[in-house]
């Protein structure tokens, strides 16, 4: 069973393309959007002097769930150090129902995300970003500009990790280094976005 799961993850795996995705070094896009589990508007304002993560997921994506433990580790461990974290869910809801504010609610309450679940419910964040799979993680400095694009680690097996791409980007920054590879290519389920 497990090995029909990680062929299923290889075959539906999709790499974003870099040429669509926001320049590192440019400002990050500002946003507001409906946090799913208390119904209020959270804003985004890049350059609002905090290191931010912008985190493309969603419910169904084998690749997100299969992340979601690991985005869920690095959250708590970067907002004990004053990082705050944004899940974004660009998936059109009217074609996929399983992508609805409601049913986002519950896995965010069920799974304990301690960071906001928003619906971006015309993708026009994810457009913005230039992100094209579910998970696509970008790295926010306290200026508001991109300084990371990419995958959350270069596996969606724990076991088999090599590169920590989030992690290692957000340690950088906090030792107030460049980061050294700011640019992977984010892979997983292509987001569905509303037409």
């Amino acid at each position: 069973m497990r090995k029909l799961f990680v062929l299923a993850l290889l075959l539906t795996a999709v790499v974003a393309c870099a040429d669509d995705e926001v320049a590192i070094g440019s400002k990050a896009p500002k946003f507001s959007l409906p946090d799913t589990v208390n119904g209020k508007t959270v804003a985004f304002n890049p350059g609002d002097g905090k290191l931010s993560v912008v985190v493309f997921t969603c419910n169904h994506c084998p690749f997100a769930k299969a992340f979601e433990p690991r985005i869920m580790e690095v959250a708590k461990k970067y907002q004990a150090k004053g990082v705050v974290f944004y899940a974004v869910n660009p998936n059109d809801d009217n074609k996929y129902p399983e992508e609805t504010a409601e049913l986002m609610k519950s896995r965010a309450t069920s799974k304990g995300y301690t960071f906001p679940y928003l619906k971006d419910g015309d993708s026009t964040v994810a457009k913005a970003y230039g992100a094209r799979v579910t998970p696509h993680v970008f790295v926010v400095d306290e200026k508001g500009v991109v300084r990371y694009r990419g995958y959350v680690d270069d596996s969606a097996k724990p076991e088999e990790r090599k590169t920590t791409g989030l992690s290692d980007a957000l340690d950088a920054l906090l030792a107030g280094k460049q980061v050294a590879n700011n640019a992977t290519r984010a892979f997983g389920c292509s987001i569905k976005f509303k037409t």
